[in-house]
């Protein structure tokens, strides 16, 4: 098996181009596929011996692992292209092969959305203390939750995209589409006059959401600014910038919005994009 293997290996690096991490992870799965065929048959495998049941054996192997379904279809992928190129070049007959080795379905969890008193809670709780940073952070969980932004979309937002004139923000990274900032034009203006002169350390630095020390929000530390507010106010549930974004999707779905308009606001490719189960929105 290990010739067979590294045959196959040589195939996908000279006639598919594949890189070094690819064959890499192709090398991986395919050794560990032939050690738990090698103890399941307790003799030394050869391509020639695989069957319909050996494939089922090790399907059940990989489930008893606690693998993540996603892991489980990357090694069954690995597994059924090494037996398809077996097929085709060195008359291996595997028909049985794509029966046996089914991709297992991924669930789909459903996102987690906050209930309007859960919502207000949140936005309401840095207000109340003033500082520079939660004058920031007043201003991102209310940008976040009115312009439906992504995480990496807001991080790159800067000062020249808000025009708190027209109370409107541009989108990132093009910056061609103008987005309402609705109740977050009153935080982040606070927060431009009262936080931000407080966090800035370089003049030229034109992110709109700083961190301590003057520089960008990543998105790590946007990400801790929805968890850090979540704390405070006793959701003790996993909370992320993206559980806004769903809370206001769901929002506009209820208030009778088309699920092709939810589409755009939210910067998805379809409609079909959303689904909604249970009155929550997915994101797919």
């Amino acid at each position: 098996m290990e010739e067979a293997i590294r045959r196959f290996l040589a195939h996908i690096e000279q006639d598919r181009g594949a890189t070094q991490n690819t064959l890499m992870a192709y090398g991986t799965d395919l050794k560990q596929f032939d050690r738990v065929l090698a103890v399941s048959q307790d003799v030394d495998t050869f391509p020639d011996k695989i069957t319909k049941d050996s494939l089922t054996h090790y399907a059940g192997w990989l489930e008893q692992q606690g693998y993540r379904p996603a892991t489980i279809s990357r090694k069954m992928a690995a597994v059924r292209s090494f037996l398809d190129y077996l097929e085709q070049e060195e008359g291996f007959e595997g028909g049985f092969v794509h029966d046996a080795l089914q991709s297992p379905p991924n669930p789909r969890h459903e996102p987690t959305v906050l209930s309007p008193e859960e919502l207000q809670r949140l936005l309401d709780a840095p207000i109340s203390v003033g500082s520079a940073s939660a004058l920031r952070d007043s201003a991102i969980l209310t940008f976040i939750y009115e312009t439906g932004f992504r995480a990496a979309e807001v991080v790159e937002i800067w000062t020249t995209d808000i025009d708190l004139i027209f109370n409107a923000v541009r989108r990132p990274p093009g910056r061609t589409e103008t987005r309402p900032l609705g109740a977050a034009s009153s935080p982040v203006a606070r927060y431009l006059q009262q936080g931000r002169p407080h966090l800035i350390r370089n003049p030229m630095e034109n992110h709109l959401f700083l961190n301590h020390r003057g520089n960008g929000l990543s998105r790590q530390g946007l990400w801790l600014v929805v968890k850090r507010w979540a704390a405070v106010v006793g959701i003790d549930r996993d909370i992320s910038p993206n559980t806004l974004r769903h809370t206001r999707a769901k929002t506009l779905l209820d208030r009778g919005m088309s699920r092709r308009d939810v589409q755009k606001f939210l910067g998805l490719s379809s409609p079909n994009a959303i689904r909604v189960h249970r009155s929550k929105v997915f994101e797919e």
